[in-house]
């Protein structure tokens, strides 16, 4: 603790006081701690062949060169830092990206430049370079040895989905306002298009029944509570397998709810999710892929009107619900219409 007052001390000059609190004010080290933090401090201004930041791809191997994404998949960066001074090092971190480190991405050969958004952080950063202080924590790291730093987010600086092409990502970072940068490896990837989605195989259709059915005969509509289930059955008569990769049901489905003619609309919030969900592919859940085969007994899935519609008056409502499988890929045929009865 008294090493982090002490660089606190030290860099008043350098960052406003208020930045790290009054307390370092009251501070009054000895001359070899002075020394030592000077000496600190020396590294911090001129970080370069001390400290290393070590940029890699997340969850991808060579993690310096990964395979190739899609404009749809998750990229996912992590720094990682070391030094050499041969003790350990503390200095004053920032959870906000835009002051902790800045990329630089290169397609084509070209540098991209930060969205509008993110070149106006910049610019705040290099007029306030102590922040309010709120985001700035002591790290120390030991001579020696790698700790994991920030994830790079570039959706955070950049316009997006990426384009197609050839990137090249480095990461630099400063250790001390106006100090010099320490500038990562560089990380090779390249974007490409969305595999292309399978069809549907003719002869895959969809059957609804209520998960709890409460009517008296066939010739009557099912009597259904707001909250209650519907289950969707996802039959495949076809000869052919139906690939299946996306699992979200706001993406993956469409229900269509019909009173007395009308199309009842979404809950404001399930229309904003959705919107979300076809402007960023990105935020679909799916898994690694799985089949649904021919003549195999049918996949159960399930909603409830609640999951979609806001308060739904009582009477007679006449239902359907249509399924996608992959992100950009085509619809089912709608469902034969369940003729239900919302509950007072």
């Amino acid at each position: 603790m008294n090493r982090i007052f002490l660089l606190t001390w030290l860099t008043v000059g350098v960052i406003a006081p208020q930045a790290f609190g009054q307390e370092v004010a009251n501070q009054k080290p000895n001359e070899a701690e002075v020394a030592t933090a000077k000496r600190q401090l020396e590294i911090l201004r001129h970080p370069s062949g001390v400290i290393t930041i070590r940029l890699a791809a997340l969850g991808r191997e060579p993690a310096t060169t990964p395979p190739p994404y899609t404009v749809d998949n998750w990229m996912h960066f992590q720094m990682f830092e070391s030094q050499n001074s041969g003790e350990d090092l503390t200095y004053w971190d920032d959870r906000d990206a835009h002051y902790a480190y800045r990329p630089e991405l290169i397609r084509d050969g070209d540098t991209l430049s930060y969205t509008k958004q993110a070149q106006e952080f910049v610019e705040r950063t290099e007029r306030e370079p102590g922040g309010n202080g709120f985001t700035r924590a002591p790290v120390t790291i030991a001579s020696g040895k790698e700790y994991p730093g920030h994830y790079v987010n570039l959706k955070d600086w950049y316009e997006w989905p990426l384009k197609l092409g050839h990137y090249q990502l480095t990461i630099k970072k400063q250790f001390l306002p106006n100090g010099g940068w320490v500038v990562s490896n560089p990380v090779t990837f390249d974007v490409g298009p969305r595999r292309a989605a399978s069809p549907i195989p003719d002869g895959f259709y969809l059957r609804l029944t209520p998960a709890q059915p409460k009517g008296e005969s066939t010739n009557q509509p099912y009597r259904l509570g707001y909250d209650e289930g519907v289950l969707v059955e996802m039959v495949n008569d076809s000869d052919q397998r139906a690939y299946v990769t996306v699992i979200d049901r706001y993406y993956g489905n469409r229900p269509q709810l019909i009173k007395d003619g009308q199309v009842i609309p979404y809950s404001d919030e399930i229309t904003k999710l959705i919107e979300s969900k076809e402007k960023d592919p990105r935020l679909v859940e799916v898994v690694k892929g799985f089949y649904i085969d021919p003549k195999a007994p049918p996949r159960v899935e399930g909603f409830s009107l609640k999951q979609w519609y806001g308060p739904l008056a009582p009477g007679a409502y006449h239902l359907t619900d249509r399924r996608r499988f992959e992100i950009g890929g085509p619809w089912t045929k709608d469902s034969a219409e369940l003729v239900i009865e919302i509950l007072p």
